[in-house]
């Protein structure tokens, strides 16, 4: 039933967006909401959750309204409909290549095995204590290694030398430390309720809402910080109440917290949802499309220098091959630091196919994950990992903006490192009662 809705919405978003651009995208909006009243299954994808819940946010509502009110971002003009009607091809390519890799997997209204094993899982956060002092001294030991650092949210204006390594290790990784830091406290005090447990959760949080303040990008510290948090209590059990969080968090607070990070330091204006800068992404790939309608075929140079995406530009691979930096583009908008999904730089290698190949990759690695992230499982490195890509998936379909590739390679960092921390030195407990497994 599922997939029958599911296709049936990509056609029926594909014929009206030929009529009208915004109403493709009000039909993507509607999808998106059929597909995540679906996904209320314990053990439906969670990856498929914030895939609909991240469509639903940048994807379908904001470019409906953008473009029924002829808004121009970046002084470009008002974008012409056809450029609009590829743009919203390209998601839906995209969309079907993410539900064409999920073909083959059981339903999640299928009985769970019992028959499982027995499972060794472990006793939770092992020293509390260690873990606030390494998240403390990670955090504030960097405010005063490299203060300049702290303050910046997306670079330093006019310079060009500033190398995300550094935004890495001394500004994003020490405040996503201590995030993680909370992250685990606090599944550990769910596991074992006791008042000590909580008072250490509530002291990570204290720390953490000190060391990652909001002038350094909050929203991305909010979502691969804080989101693992939210998707281990509200994954299984309140999948609804999960997707509205991210939607609610991401267009919501979202233009706030920009006002507050970037306004206060260029200027900017408070713009609500869906009208935020924040939201342009498909208004920025039509931009793109209407001034390179004919981009050169890359086959695979982009697509390989996007992958590292957290270097600086010269240090990429390819670097000369780079849309945004095409004279078309550059002379019409006002920044190269230009949000494109990745599916587009796929569009710019491989053309229409580019979209779905992309779409299949995607999904085929987070089917892994998939079964990774499990409430009942350990708290171990491998479990915050888990948890951490599939929040990293939100400020990754945003685009290769500044800022999200530190942040999603720092959070790895941080959920590794508490995961070692949390599960390595207690010894499993012997004779746990085994539990059906289950797969998301």
């Amino acid at each position: 039933m599922r997939a029958l809705s599911f296709w049936s919405g990509i056609a029926i978003a594909f014929l009206c967006g030929s009529i009208e651009p915004s109403w493709g995208y009000a039909a993507v909006c509607a999808l998106s909401l059929v597909q995540l009243s679906m996904l209320g299954a314990p053990r439906a994808s969670v990856f498929l959750l914030i895939h609909y819940a991240t469509v639903l946010t940048y994807f379908s509502l904001a470019p409906a309204m953008q473009i029924a009110a002829d808004v121009s971002f970046w002084d470009t003009g008002v974008i012409g409909p056809v450029a609009h009607m590829q743009a919203l091809t390209l998601l839906l390519l995209y969309m079907a290549g993410v539900e064409a890799a999920r073909f083959g997997l059981p339903d999640a209204s299928a009985p769970v095995r019992t028959d499982a094993g027995p499972q060794v899982q472990s006793a939770g956060v092992a020293h509390p204590a260690l873990l606030l002092l390494s998240g403390a001294i990670s955090a504030f030991a960097s405010l005063f290694i490299r203060p300049d650092l702290n303050f910046i949210a997306r670079g330093i204006p006019g310079a060009d030398d500033n190398v995300p390594v550094d935004y890495i290790v001394y500004s994003t990784l020490p405040k996503l430390i201590v995030l993680i830091c909370f992250v685990a406290l606090t599944i550990h005090a769910m596991r074992r309720g006791t008042f000590w447990s909580w008072c250490a959760a509530g002291l990570s949080l204290a720390m953490a809402a000190f060391a990652a303040n909001p002038v350094n990008t909050a929203r991305q510290v909010l979502l691969i910080g804080l989101l693992p948090l939210f998707i281990h209590v509200f994954g299984r059990g309140w999948r609804w109440t999960l997707a509205l969080l991210i939607f609610g968090a991401i267009a919501g607070l979202g233009p706030v917290l920009n006002l507050v990070s970037r306004g206060t330091f260029w200027g900017e204006s408070l713009a609500t949802f869906p009208y935020s800068q924040d939201f342009d992404a498909m208004y920025v790939v039509a931009g793109i499309i209407e001034r390179a309608s004919e981009p050169e075929l890359g086959w695979g140079r982009y697509l390989l220098s996007a992958f590292s995406f957290f270097l600086p530009r010269d240090l990429k691979l390819f670097p000369d091959f780079d849309p945004l930096g095409w004279p078309a583009i550059l002379g019409n908008f006002s920044q190269a630091n230009l949000s494109l999904p990745p599916f587009t730089t796929a569009y710019f290698d491989f053309g229409l196919a580019g979209p779905v190949m992309f779409g299949l990759a995607i999904s085929a690695g987070f089917r892994v994950l998939d079964r990774m992230v499990d409430p009942r499982a350990a708290l171990s490195g491998s479990y915050l990992c888990a948890l951490v890509l599939l929040a990293a998936y939100v400020p990754f379909m945003r685009g290769p903006i500044l800022g999200w590739g530190p942040f999603a390679a720092s959070g790895l960092i941080a959920a590794l490192f508490a995961g070692l921390l949390s599960s390595r030195f207690r010894p499993a407990r012997r004779g746990a009662a085994p539990y059906a497994s289950g797969t998301l």
